[in-house]
């Protein structure tokens, strides 16, 4: 729809934008107008011709309505649905058009009236409506697929990002990581329009084009004139002066002055002084008809139909954006309208579509609460830490969700730890989807909002059976997911639906400003954590070996097995351990041990190769010292048998295993034990010294 060809030309001035990262920084973060959110302007006609392509279940087309504004609810927009009217022109596009109401206008508006959108019906066309809006500053800016906006005076619009338009299907707005997330659009601002070396289209710019080249009000446009000499025509700086003649000549002085606008249109085209055109173009101008332009069909861009222009401009001081989506409504429209529309399903589809945007949108009324109570100058009391330490519930308390997001008179949920709708932060993020904002994942506890939504609901509608199930999704997946649902749950399924805590991912900056005691708690926890896994990355790489010798009493860190055992045993020396009078075992030697310690030593698998080389050790050692063959009574033979002994090699025999020494001190009872203790044999690899004759 509007001019053909006229988005591509203005494509090198536009910006790929996240709709939620340009929600909240232009909108809740700026905050122009103290609203806390982006002020966007919608043309319910369009969404009109799109719910066209929803034809699944019942009500299909309003369906499609219903999935598309709970999508709005994922980022801070205040939207506001205009409706063509009574005075709309009869003729667009070569067809005439029936004035009469559309048959989804009554749905449309109580769906829009659930979510706690705005809506307004125009004058006369609704996209010249929403133009006036923006310009005015009543609008931030506008969500559409009609590049006429532009024509009417609009300053900032945003490009439907439906993939069901056949230009975004072929096209996609892909974000950093080169996915279409269905998140990413084109933003057209005018002031870049202008800016732009390439484009330097201003509103005359853009007005001439469409009366060259065609468009809604008359598609045929200046036979013979196609796009490239249309720009070239502007850069001649014809649509300039010809906006300026429209808006500030009367109507019956444009006659004149268009008449000496056509012709210096006719010398250009002949001689083409600056070579703009890049030929001559004789056959156009004497073919340029002297009824070029239409002047109603120039006024109607120029000086459109707005409520401005009919006296109406009070209505847009009524726009205050204090509504917020009403659950039980909500709930009880979609009872009345979809076969989904019982009381499980409703609860259970809420979960995925629409917890989130009302989790958000109390964020955002939170902060406007506080900010009013500032405002006011009342003592705002600092949130109490409940019972179990956890921070009680600032910015959303139960009383502020039951008082704006219910139309029924219900009593607030107590606000202790067991009831707080967002109950702490598990994560952050900085996604692709959002143009790496940063974003904290919260845990919701949707039991109040489970009771607001339950409290619209009038239990008309029975469960479907499975069997004629039609799926929930719409068409052209505007919605959330097809599984089908089944029939009643039980109470148990119930309450666990209800009571199960949900994550979603919020803008940072909207909790800190609603939830601040939950952000430093969280803040605390990872500031933990981080210095916790610092510690233990200090504790091995952070000190070098010179900085711990440097260390009073300190010596350098084991680096082996057997050093670290060595360490180990030093340590049981202090402490008075059986151990303490180990020696370090270094390279080529065994520890030394007295019988008492070999006694008390538990002798297990791992036990038996320390004390196997402790006795070989020790008869070595008596060998050249001549120490007291007694000594070890229980572990070696006396020195009179080793002297005696000749010198030959010793068979070592392998015993199938080691007795427990330990256990033969004493019986269970406290008795000794006179059993005979094992006498170990020689190794095999010691040879006893030849005796003297």
């Amino acid at each position: 729809m509007g001019v053909p060809g006229l988005w591509k030309e203005l494509a090198p001035a536009a910006k790929t934008r996240s709709l939620t990262e340009l929600a909240v920084v232009e909108g809740f973060e700026a905050n122009p107008n103290g609203s806390r959110g982006f002020r966007i302007g919608i043309d319910a006609s369009i969404w009109f011709f799109h719910a066209a392509y929803g034809k699944e279940g019942e009500n299909p087309e309003l369906r499609t309505m219903f999935f598309r504004c709970a999508t709005l609810t994922h980022a801070p927009f205040l939207p506001l649905f205009v409706f063509d009217g009574p005075k709309r022109p009869n003729v667009k596009r070569g067809k005439k058009i029936n004035r009469s109401l559309h048959a989804l206008t009554g749905g449309m508006k109580q769906i829009v009236e659930s979510f706690g959108f705005e809506w307004r019906v125009a004058p006369g066309e609704a996209e010249a409506e929403l133009a006036y809006l923006n310009r005015i500053g009543v609008l931030d800016g506008i969500l559409s697929d009609d590049v006429d906006n532009f024509l009417f005076g609009a300053t900032t619009v945003i490009r439907n990002p439906s993939n069901n338009l056949s230009g975004n299907r072929a096209n996609p707005v892909l974000n950093s990581e080169g996915r279409d997330d269905k998140n990413h659009t084109r933003v057209y601002r005018l002031e870049d329009i202008i800016a732009h070396p390439d484009v330097a289209f201003t509103r005359g710019d853009m007005i001439l084009i469409g009366l060259c080249s065609g468009g809604d009000y008359d598609t045929s446009g200046m036979t013979g004139c196609g796009p490239a000499i249309a720009k070239a025509l502007v850069r001649y700086g014809f649509g300039r002066s010809l906006y300026e003649a429209a808006k500030n000549l009367s109507r019956a002085d444009l006659p004149a002055f268009l008449h000496n606008w056509r012709n210096e249109i006719r010398h250009e085209l002949l001689t083409d002084s600056k070579g703009y055109i890049g030929s001559k173009r004789r056959a156009l101008a004497k073919s340029l008809p002297d009824a070029f332009p239409d002047i109603d069909i120039l006024l109607s861009y120029v000086n459109p139909l707005t409520s401005g222009s009919a006296g109406r401009a009070s209505d847009n001081l009524r726009l205050t954006w204090a509504k917020e989506p009403d659950l039980g409504l909500l709930a009880g429209t979609c009872e009345f309208y979809f076969e989904w529309g019982y009381r499980d399903a409703i609860i259970k589809r809420f979960k995925t579509v629409i917890w989130h945007g009302a989790v958000l949108r109390i964020l955002r009324r939170g902060v406007l609460d506080m900010e009013d109570r500032r405002r006011r100058r009342e003592i705002v009391v600092p949130s109490t830490p409940t019972k179990n330490g956890k921070p009680g519930a600032e910015g959303t308390p139960s009383k502020l969700i039951t008082k704006h997001f219910s139309s029924l008179t219900l009593n607030p949920v107590a606000d202790d730890e067991d009831d707080r709708l967002i109950t702490r932060i598990t994560r952050t993020r900085q996604h692709a989807y959002t143009d790496g904002m940063l974003e904290y994942r919260v845990e919701v506890r949707p039991r109040q909002l489970v009771l607001l939504a339950e409290s619209g609901i009038k239990n008309i509608r029975r469960p479907l059976d499975a069997d004629v199930w039609v799926g929930l999704t719409e068409s052209g997946n505007e919605g959330g997911g097809g599984e089908k649902e089944k029939g009643e749950l039980t109470p148990e399924e119930r309450k666990a639906l209800e009571e199960k805590e949900v994550l979603v991912w919020m803008p940072a900056v909207m909790v800190r400003l609603a939830e601040p005691s939950l952000v430093e708690e969280f803040e605390r926890i990872e500031e933990a954590k981080r210095l916790k896994k610092a510690g233990k990355g200090t504790a091995k790489k952070g000190k070098t070996k010179a900085g711990l010798e440097e260390e009073e009493g300190s010596d350098p860190p084991p680096k082996t097995k057997p050093a670290r055992k060595a360490k180990k045993a030093v340590v049981e020396e202090e402490e008075g351990s059986p151990m303490a009078k180990r020696k370090p075992k270094g390279k080529g030697k065994a520890p030394v041990l007295s019988d008492e310690e070999i006694l008390d030593v538990p002798r297990t698998k791992s036990s038996k190769k320390p004390v196997k080389k402790a006795k070989k050790a020790t008869v070595l050692e008596e060998e050249e010292s001549g120490s007291d063959a007694d000594a070890l009574p229980r572990f070696k033979a006396p020195a009179e048998r080793m002297l005696q002994a000749p010198a030959q090699k010793i068979t070592k025999p392998k015993p199938k295993a080691f007795p427990v020494l330990a256990a033969l001190d004493s019986d269970s009872d406290g008795s000794s034990d006179d059993r005979e203790l094992p006498v170990f044999e020689l190794p095999t690899n010691t040879k006893t010294p030849a005796v003297p004759p």
